[in-house]
């Protein structure tokens, strides 16, 4: 049998992991279609009516502050001085844990909470449609959750590697290290803005600007659909997006690399 990954090892590792996911976390699942719920039906009370992007948007927010605290709720205790030590004596691979928390984490987590989400959703809009302007999923909506989907991922993979490299105080610990990471970069930005000099940063922003369309209206960008429709397609903003894509993705690879690391090297 090998030691590094072994299909049916695995695959009963993660329905072990799964059957314990409702004990652990399900009662926040379960809060968080309710607090979707209240909220929705508290609009309604005001008169206000929601329409299917807002609620996607308030869906996309819901899963994930669900799937930010998920890693610290499921996998705590991982390298804990004592506790961890059962995780670490479990008769798996490092590979298969790392595998499994992904698995866990993130697919599971989120299909509950989506599913959860959409019914809770589908639940009033059958009770009253005048109120909800529409079906949740169409064209715009579903483009924004595939997207946002994968800004979760990427994430989320951040506070999964915050959860083996802190031992206590893990979501918290993550935030601080986020913030004092994007403090860094903004002070390594203008220390770059200062050498560049101020005259040609303004030359090289009135070249970028050129590249927009002559009727463009400075809040439009604001408009999810109108930057879909127009602004995307500009090469610039393509190629941002794709360098973009990039980083994440170099980041995100690197965030598992780093777990699996972890795994297979604590001390305990």
């Amino acid at each position: 049998m090998s030691n590094l990954f072994n299909i049916k090892r695995f695959y009963a590792f993660v329905c072990k992991e799964f059957r314990e996911l409702p004990g652990k976390y399900g009662l926040t699942i379960l809060s968080m279609i309710g607090g979707y719920l209240v909220l929705l039906l508290l609009l309604m009370m005001l008169g206000i009516s929601v329409s299917p992007f807002t609620r996607m948007t308030v869906i996309m927010v819901y899963v994930m502050i669900t799937i930010i605290f998920a890693p610290s709720k499921l996998y705590g205790n991982v390298n804990h001085a004592r506790k961890g030590l059962c995780y670490a004596m479990l008769p798996v691979s490092a590979l298969e844990k790392t595998i499994s928390m992904f698995v866990i984490n993130f697919l599971c987590t989120s299909i509950l909470i989506v599913a959860g989400l959409f019914a809770a959703d589908m639940l009033l809009y059958l009770i009253v449609p005048s109120r909800m302007e529409g079906f949740l999923l169409n064209y715009e909506t579903a483009r924004l959750f595939g997207e946002e989907l994968i800004e979760l991922f990427f994430l989320q993979s951040i506070f999964i590697l915050g959860n083996i490299v802190f031992k206590r105080q893990k979501v918290t610990r993550t935030f601080i290290s986020l913030i004092g990471i994007g403090f860094l970069l903004g002070l390594v930005m203008l220390l770059v803005f200062r050498a560049i000099g101020l005259e040609n940063i303004e030359r090289l922003a009135d070249s970028i600007l050129a590249e927009f369309p002559k009727e463009i209206n400075n809040w439009n960008i604001l408009s999810y659909s109108t930057f879909n429709s127009t602004y995307r397609h500009i090469p610039l903003i393509r190629n941002i997006i794709i360098i973009a894509y990039s980083v994440t993705g170099l980041i995100t690879a690197a965030c598992w690399v780093g777990v699996y690391r972890l795994i297979k090297t604590t001390k305990y």
